[in-house]
């Protein structure tokens, strides 16, 4: 478990009176702050994907405007190779907003066909401004030999409904399907 302490602040307020300004420091107290950090096993293992595609992507063919607007930041990530589900690759942070809202692109390297998912447009990654506390392991998890994808935070669509935690889910039929929801003490300020 995590703990972060809030030390001792002192306040100044400046008050006017008449011509005459007044300084005046406040002590102000403040307790520790614990924070949780809530650890869910992954078990990418359990969903594993076909072999790791090493080949040459293919070119990537948008179907419409919205996938039109992202292909600069799609095409800059595919020659890095399958990061998901064998011959996947997950591009996040397109349109990444404040407060950690953001939308995600899964792209097949094989056909150069691109999905937005709606679990992932937006999606909240809790990371960000609004979160009590910020969880540093919000986001989008998986791995190039896995068909598992969690999303940590709030997911997009009407799985977000849900609340905050951890949604998972199996990509398959080149689409993702909802698995489970395993909830977190996280809240939204």
């Amino acid at each position: 478990m995590l703990q972060r302490y809030l030390t001792i602040a002192v306040l100044t307020l400046t008050t006017v009176v008449s011509s005459n300004l007044i300084s005046t420091s406040i002590p102000v107290f403040a307790a520790p702050v614990k924070q949780v950090t809530q650890t869910v096993k992954q078990d990418f293992a359990k969903y594993p994907a076909n072999s790791i595609y090493k080949g040459k992507p293919a070119t990537l063919k948008p179907e419409n405007q919205e996938q039109k607007d992202y292909l600069p930041e799609i095409q800059s990530v595919i020659g890095q190779g399958a990061n998901f589900a064998g011959h996947y690759v997950i591009v996040g942070a397109l349109n990444h907003a404040m407060g950690g809202t953001s939308t995600a692109a899964i792209a097949d390297l094989k056909t150069g066909k691109i999905y937005l998912p709606s679990q992932l447009k937006p999606y909240h990654d809790q990371r960000g401004a609004g979160y009590a506390p910020p969880r540093p392991d919000g986001g989008l998890h998986y791995q190039a030999n896995s068909n598992l994808l969690v999303v940590t935070g709030r997911a997009g669509g009407n799985d977000g409904n849900k609340g905050i935690g951890h949604y998972y889910y199996k990509w398959q039929n080149n689409k993702l399907t909802f698995i489970k929801f395993v909830a977190s003490p996280y809240q939204s300020q």
